[in-house]
């Protein structure tokens, strides 16, 4: 069987400011976003993680090894049988996430959206100034993008992931002096379960 390959000009990344939504008569590289976004990089999805809590209880049971038989204990006291008896609980699902790299190109159209809202212009418009989280400014909504699209195409595999009601919570680690020469900022967003989808080609 052959092996499905996707190499960075196969993927896309798209975001609008606002939430978006989606049915099942639209796939989900063809929902309604502002546009690609190029000056990405190594672009890395989290999907929602189960996760499950061990809890001890009283008592021990015996375990037959091989056949997977649990049988009670013939022993008594707190040794009785040879495994302490314990329960799994299941948390909550977690959260979809999304951690890459923006190149910054001189005309920044996507860190904008990235948890720097529109900024001011200074200079007598020749420069644009960014404070990190002033919530005076349009409230929290500067961590908040509406929705984010990762589509990967090959020309015979599809792979989008679709994220909405998105909080950017990693705007950071800026990058000046790498041997490539350009400036790089490490990003992170996160949404609910409940605000993402997962999609493959049939």
């Amino acid at each position: 069987m052959a092996v499905t390959i996707f190499r960075s000009r196969h993927g896309t990344l798209a975001y609008k400011a606002s939430a978006t939504t989606w049915s099942t008569g639209t796939e989900l590289n063809d929902v309604s976003l502002t546009g690609d976004v190029a000056e990405l990089k190594d672009i890395t999805v989290g999907i929602p993680e189960q996760t499950v809590e061990k809890v001890d209880l009283l008592g021990a049971t015996a375990q037959t090894i091989g056949i997977n038989a649990r049988t009670a204990g013939t022993a008594t006291g707190i040794i009785a049988g040879n495994f302490q008896n314990q329960m799994l609980n299941i948390n909550s699902i977690g959260t979809f996430t999304v951690s890459g790299t923006m190149v910054l190109t001189g005309n920044e159209q996507f860190i904008h959206a990235m948890g720097l809202g529109s900024g001011t212009s200074t200079g007598g418009g020749t420069a644009t100034r960014y404070p990190v989280g002033a919530i005076a400014s349009n409230n929290w909504a500067k961590t908040l993008v509406g929705a984010l699209r990762f589509f990967l195409n090959n020309g015979s595999e599809e792979f989008t992931v679709v994220m909405s009601n998105t909080i950017i919570k990693k705007l950071s680690d800026i990058k000046p002096t790498g041997s490539s020469g350009h400036l790089e900022v490490d990003f992170e967003a996160e949404c609910l379960a409940k605000d993402g989808a997962i999609e493959f080609l049939d």
